[in-house]
């Protein structure tokens, strides 16, 4: 986990301003994300103060997260703190992973990747939800802006500016999903971008590598 990454600070109103951000759409994000697990255990990858409960509540799942104040909120009974760079679970553990809003927070994308396909089992999915900028070089610049002016305002507000600021610029920190995506040892299901300007993006993904050892 990136160590700019930490919202412990924000750690109790982190899920309030992410849906006033959104004007509410990241739970119909969520839900249309968690409409594509299959049946069996799921890893929340990244989930914080559980965001995604109502979404995952009929699943067996394990909440994980780096950050203990994220998880003291978080509703989910099997809680583990960890990184997504060094998961600690057994080979082929896990049917579904389900990531939202966290893959630009990691300090390694490859070291997750290989992590999420090594605890994955064979044909387990791998869902992914997370923001870029627009593709239209219009919208991305209008973008740019917004989310600056917006995220900078909240961090003045709330005292907490070096986090809203991390959140800004994470934005920039990878190559746009449609690049990003393209080699991560994983089959590619489903890439599209979802919301308004197509600044979300959801992968579905199938591990087809099976570890023996």
């Amino acid at each position: 986990m990136n160590k700019s990454a930490n919202f412990s600070n924000i750690h109790k109103f982190y899920d309030l301003i992410n849906s006033l951000l959104t004007f509410g759409f990241d739970k119909s994000w969520r839900r249309q994300a968690a409409a594509n697990l299959k049946p069996g255990n799921v890893l929340d990858l990244g989930s914080g103060t559980g965001a995604s409960y109502e979404d995952l509540k009929r699943f067996d799942v394990v909440a994980l997260d780096p950050d203990e104040n994220m998880l003291s909120l978080n509703k989910f009974q099997n809680k583990v703190v960890g990184m997504g760079e060094n998961l600690p679970f057994d080979n082929n553990y896990f049917d579904n992973i389900f990531c939202c809003f966290v893959l630009r927070n990691v300090d390694s994308i490859d070291k997750t990747f290989s992590e999420v396909s090594r605890v994955l089992k064979k044909d387990g999915k791998f869902i992914l939800l997370d923001m870029s900028r627009p593709r239209n070089n219009i919208l991305k610049q209008f973008h740019k802006i917004g989310t600056y002016i917006v995220l900078h305002l909240i961090g003045l507000i709330t005292f907490n500016l070096k986090e809203y600021r991390f959140l800004h610029f994470s934005l920039d920190k990878l190559p746009p999903p449609e690049e990003l995506l393209v080699d991560i040892n994983l089959e590619k299901k489903m890439l599209k971008r979802i919301g308004l300007f197509g600044f979300v993006y959801l992968g579905v993904f199938e591990n087809q590598n099976l570890i023996t050892d």
